[in-house]
């Protein structure tokens, strides 16, 4: 852990003062020069920091820092311009909405809009879920490009509830029925006695770059209900969508 600390520290300074050598570095951290140098080569490694252009010795933020800043701003637009959307299909419904992204393999919950019912689903913000299972991570899943579900399915289908999809050949006649009706029904694939219903935003029609979802108990968001939510979600995330275009 005090490694961990020490690195971090060493990538601040260098925030702070680049262009800045290892000299420098460890008299101003009051760090040996060893320690300093071995966590310079780890950031190195990592693409956090490189070497100045000017002078090798010197050491500058690198490319890892400005995809992770450029990440974190898209994110901030994304929930800016979705939150409204949230907001108005949460007053529609009276259900639970969810605005999920992708996240190398899994989903993650960025942005809620609760249920009013005493009954509701609460998740919390920055939960991570396979894809596979349920609506949310099965919409952005249908809309990758097809080398990256048969890389995803490759990994292995892991259960979640007994109600997960884990059988490859389901998994992708599910992906061609949610492509051919323009949004994904979980029906308590996540959780036990939960259904949703979800769209993936994809931007001029290109990749997925978020989904949003209707969520509520099986109790209450009955099968009739899923054709109408999914027009909802659908126009939800075609609004979203043009949006992030603009």
């Amino acid at each position: 852990m005090r490694s961990v600390r020490t690195t971090f520290q060493i990538l601040d300074a260098v925030a702070d003062n680049q262009p800045v050598g290892l000299s420098e570095l460890a008299r101003r951290l009051d760090i040996p020069k060893s320690t300093v140098q071995r966590s310079l080569a780890t950031l190195a490694d990592l693409g956090w920091i490189r070497p100045d252009g000017h002078d090798g010795t010197r050491w500058v933020l690198g490319d890892r820092v400005r995809a992770l800043s450029e990440r974190i701003d898209d994110l901030g637009r994304l929930r800016e311009a979705a939150l409204p959307i949230l907001e108005h299909l949460n007053r529609e419904t009276e259900e639970t909405i969810h605005l999920a992204v992708p996240e190398g393999n899994l989903a993650r919950l960025v942005e809620r809009q609760d249920s009013q019912h005493a009954l509701r689903l609460v998740k919390a913000i920055g939960t991570r879920t396979v894809m596979h299972a349920g609506a949310a991570g099965k919409a952005m899943l249908a809309y990758l490009p097809q080398r990256e579900i048969d890389s995803y399915i490759a990994g292995g289908l892991s259960p979640v509830t007994g109600h997960t999809i884990t059988d490859p050949a389901k998994l992708l006649e599910e992906i061609q029925a949610i492509r051919k009706r323009g949004y994904a029904i979980g029906e308590e694939e996540l959780t036990e006695g939960i259904v949703s219903v979800a769209a993936a935003v994809c931007p001029g029609g290109g990749r997925p770059v978020a989904s949003i979802s209707i969520s509520g108990p099986s109790t209450r968001l009955k099968a009739q209900q899923y054709k109408t939510y999914g027009k909802l979600v659908s126009d939800a995330a075609l609004e979203l969508a043009a949006s992030l275009r603009n």
